[in-house]
């Protein structure tokens, strides 16, 4: 468990020893100028499941100042920290007694930040690639008093998003620069939020992972430039962050695999982009019109006659439609019914037989109906 946190803590280590780069200085806010501030001095915060929290000064004179160097992309004091650049230092090696741990850290995206020149505030936000790695592993097996196999091993923790201001409050209170040319005399305090994935590699996957159980999700460091010595850091100002929720960025899933929730859709029947949600047109049928032909006819007694009904569908779907027939003679007989498709803006035909009786006379109406609309045929009878 000693190997196992004192990992952890030279984790942290490697972080503040990868910004060790540029001068300490900040030229005026132009495009192209530098900004960039040295710490003489490094608390490191970290979390652990095996021996609680631990919350020491890792980084202090005579050993070499760290420092971030950024290059400016405003007039207001906005700055970027290159991916490729921004970060630069070769590998460490800590010494842990029973083993080696090994540290590369880079940037897993461009960094960003502010100066405020008039005020000494700054801000920077970094995502951090960590990974450690061990040659011996089966050492750290038998310090640890858990078989993790034998050879080399190597965790890539990423990302891992550390936020850094001089208002902030944790872990240790931040501090706008006292000389604001010559960036002294100020803090930055800084946290992550969330445990990140870690990766083997090098060597079992399994491994990586009990290492990274060791870690809580929240943690932070705090650099400050001081002219005057530092024996304890000051108590801190705010509270320990809450664990960061992929929801607070309007994200699902959980850290650090958060993803773009799946766009609103509207209700079946309903179109758009919710809110803006319209009912979708669904095509009807419209029998606008029902015809007889001839308007006007004749029949013979005991004969047969035939008369032509006209349907008009002016709607924009196709429909079957009942034509109900009737006649106002009981002695000239038509059907009861005739069913007719008719396409949308069609109009069918549909021939229909009339019978009169020997004992027929007068005059017959035929009525054609589909709904509330009708056509009509009077006949005449003739001997």
């Amino acid at each position: 468990m000693k190997v196992a946190v004192s990992a952890l803590l030279a984790a942290a280590a490697f972080m503040a020893l990868g910004l060790a780069i540029g001068a300490n200085s900040a030229k005026a806010s132009t495009v192209g100028g530098t900004v960039s501030p040295e710490f003489n001095y490094v608390g490191l915060y970290v979390g652990t499941t095996v021996a609680g929290d631990v919350d020491s000064l890792v980084l202090e004179p005579p050993a070499d100042p760290i420092g971030i160097n950024g290059t400016y992309t405003d007039t207001n004091g906005n700055f970027t920290v290159p991916k490729d650049t921004g970060l630069v230092f070769p590998p460490v090696n800590v010494d842990l007694d029973v083993v080696n741990i090994q540290g590369e850290i880079g940037l897993t995206k461009d960094g960003t930040g502010n100066y405020n020149e008039a005020t000494g505030a700054m801000s920077v936000d970094l995502s951090l690639s960590l990974t450690l790695g061990v040659d011996d592993l089966e050492a750290l097996s038998e310090e640890v008093g858990i078989p993790l196999g034998t050879g080399a091993l190597a965790c890539k923790l990423s990302p891992l998003a550390v936020e850094f201001s001089t208002g902030n409050g944790w872990p240790h209170p931040g501090s706008a620069f006292a000389d604001k040319e010559a960036l002294t005399d100020g803090s930055l305090a800084g946290a992550w939020r969330t445990k990140p994935a870690i990766v083997a590699t090098e060597g079992d996957q399994s491994v990586c992972n009990i290492i990274g159980g060791f870690l809580k999700p929240v943690g932070g460091i705090w650099l400050a430039n001081s002219t005057t010595p530092v024996t304890d850091m000051p108590d801190a100002t705010g509270p320990v962050p809450p664990v960061y929720t992929s929801e607070e960025d309007g994200l699902v899933g959980t850290p650090p695999n958060c993803e773009e929730p799946e766009p609103p859709v509207c209700e079946e029947g309903f179109t758009g982009t919710p809110p803006n949600c319209v009912p979708i047109e669904v095509p009807k049928a419209n029998i606008s019109k029902v015809a007889v032909t001839p308007a006007k006819g004749k029949i013979k007694k005991g004969k047969k006659a035939t008369i032509t009904v006209k349907v008009t569908n002016s709607g924009d779907a196709s429909t079957t439609a009942t034509v109900t027939l009737k006649s106002s003679n009981k002695q000239v007989k038509v059907l009861k019914s005739v069913k007719v498709t008719v396409g949308a803006g069609k109009t069918v035909s549909k021939k229909v037989t009339v019978s009169a009786t020997k004992k027929a006379k007068g005059k017959a109406t035929i009525t054609a109906k589909v709904g509330s609309k009708s056509g009509k045929s009077t006949l005449t009878v003739k001997k």
